[in-house]
């Protein structure tokens, strides 16, 4: 790829980087950021989405010029890009609500000198609420020393401005306040969904789109049958880490800082694992030192909740178990793909029960914090994790991946999950009648009439639900509403997303308020199945 930018871009990767060549869509990346254009990477955990941003920040042949601001959702993460930067002699600073009026004020006084640092560090929240900053922000931009914003992590746009982040929501007013600085968002996870709201809620619509396989071979996925009791699942854990990685480094996720502490204790006092726990409500020194001691290999398990993991660059992770039933397949894939990042096979293993499903949509139907439109959202996410964990036929790979509608070929997964492993051959049985029919109802509903129905909701009426939405549309009236109420609800599930991975069906989203709504249309070219 040979542009104005090439030759300055492959002399900083080598001379400061130390790096000889780019990974996949690197390299196009940081020429699209250079020529000035918004870009949207979406690259899988390892994949190397910081040199997309790091290197054309101390590149001076880009359309703009001047100081790169990072937005970033952890001060952690932020810390730990800091000192990286800085050991390759990268000019480097940081805006954050912990520092003090003296070290603000250099901050401050570092981006309006005549030297500016390359990169500057800053959460959301700061960016929203400092006056100050603003101020600045403006001067750089009348005096051309914009050279891009980055929201690095750009599936928290979403996911947390969706949830606690309000600051998150309004990182749009950048586009407004400063036009000609071209935008840059990366993440690791975005389905079609997440990606529509990034580019929305961002103002990139017309942005270049740049991404990849979310397949991660190196991994193995697999659904254990989880105990009953509070202790049995953690001597199922040890027994899994005594018998599979005795000396290896791994990451327990929990869905509680109760859970999180208790299931470390009982790992160091019972089993005699080196385990340390990590949650949001832990002091900041001592989170430091937990996570100082596992980088280090002092320190061989964590047991964390959600708040661990996002940014953490270390390569050798070779299991993640999940104890607790993970809110979303987002957030799972996520969370597993902090495993084998140096490229070596490492276990991912989930531990599932019904009952934990039962008890997390009831904690969702009954929290006042919640909208509907929100409890709706919650409620589906959790469903097709359960259907994950419930689906011991399909590929694990094919299941996750239609999450993200990559189509995935299961020969590709070389027995790389437990059902692809499984030696006893899947009871056959000829659907294909109801396959037809489920087409024929799902084009009634969203050609003929016009409707917008979610997957979850095309299932409800599939199985003949009564909930509120089904009657208050009218879609019971279907003649063909219930056709398979015989069918257990995992099987109808299974066939919808086969007729989705065949390409019969398609996903669209639309937007509805602040955020927009994935909805399940029948495919054109397949009409005459219906």
């Amino acid at each position: 790829m040979l542009t104005p930018y090439y030759a300055e871009i492959k002399e900083k990767l080598r001379t400061i980087f130390n790096l000889v060549d780019f990974r996949s869509n690197q390299l196009e990346a940081i020429t699209a950021t250079l020529a000035g254009r918004d870009v949207l990477v979406l690259m899988p955990t390892g994949g190397g989405k910081s040199l997309c941003y790091q290197l054309p920040a101390v590149c001076e042949s880009g359309t703009t010029r001047g100081v790169t601001i990072v937005i970033g959702p952890l001060l952690s993460l932020m810390q730990n890009q800091v000192e990286s930067l800085e050991e390759k002699g990268v000019d480097v600073v940081q805006f954050n609500g912990d520092q003090d009026l003296e070290e603000s004020g250099r901050v401050g006084r570092r981006l309006l000198a005549a030297k500016k640092p390359n990169i500057l560090f800053v959460t959301p929240e700061k960016l929203q609420r400092s006056g100050r900053f603003n101020d600045i922000l403006e001067r750089l931009y009348e005096e051309g020393y914009l050279a891009r914003f980055v929201v690095d992590e750009s599936h928290c746009v979403v996911k947390w401005g969706r949830d606690f982040r309000d600051s998150y929501k309004n990182l749009g007013s950048l586009r407004t306040k400063f036009p000609n600085v071209p935008i840059m968002a990366l993440t690791a996870t975005a389905n079609i969904q997440v990606k529509t709201d990034i580019m929305r809620l961002l103002k990139i619509e017309h942005c270049e789109v740049l991404s990849q396989s979310m397949n991660r071979p190196n991994l193995n996925y697999e659904v254990r049958a989880k105990a009953s009791g509070r202790t049995g699942v953690i001597k199922q854990i040890a027994d899994f880490i005594k018998e599979c990685h005795p000396n290896d480094t791994g990451i327990i996720y929990t869905s509680s800082r109760q859970m999180c502490e208790e299931v470390a204790k009982v790992l160091r006092e019972q089993y005699r694992l080196q385990a340390r726990h990590y949650h949001a409500k832990v002091d900041a020194r001592d989170k430091e030192e937990v996570q100082q001691a596992w980088q280090s290999g002092k320190c061989k398990i964590i047991v964390a909740t959600i708040a661990f993991g996002m940014g953490i660059d270390k390569p050798d992770v070779r299991f993640v178990c999940h104890h607790s039933l993970p809110s979303d397949l987002d957030g799972y894939y996520q969370e597993t793909g902090r495993a084998g990042r140096d490229g070596n096979p490492s276990d991912c293993i989930l531990f599932y029960r019904y009952i934990d499903a039962k008890q997390r949509r009831q904690a969702i139907t009954t929290n006042p914090d919640i909208n509907k439109e929100e409890r709706d959202h919650q409620v589906d996410e959790l469903q097709r994790v359960v259907q994950y964990c419930q689906n011991d036929v399909d590929c694990r790979r094919l299941q996750v991946l239609a999450y993200y509608s990559e189509k995935f070929d299961v020969r590709l997964c070389k027995q790389g999950c437990d059902n692809c492993r499984n030696p006893a051959a899947p009871e056959k049985q000829d659907v294909t009648a109801t396959a037809v029919d489920i087409i024929r109802l799902a084009q009634a509903l969203t050609v003929r009439d016009k409707e917008r129905i979610t997957r979850n909701q095309l299932v409800d009426v599939i199985r003949g639900s009564q909930n509120a939405k089904v009657k208050e549309r009218g879609w019971d009236r279907q003649p063909l509403f219930g056709l398979g109420k015989d069918t257990n609800r995992e099987r109808i599930e299974r066939i919808v997303d086969r007729l989705d991975n065949m390409g019969l069906f398609d996903q669209v989203t639309m937007a509805g308020g602040d955020w927009s709504s994935s909805y399940l249309v029948v495919c054109p070219n397949h009409s005459r199945h219906a």
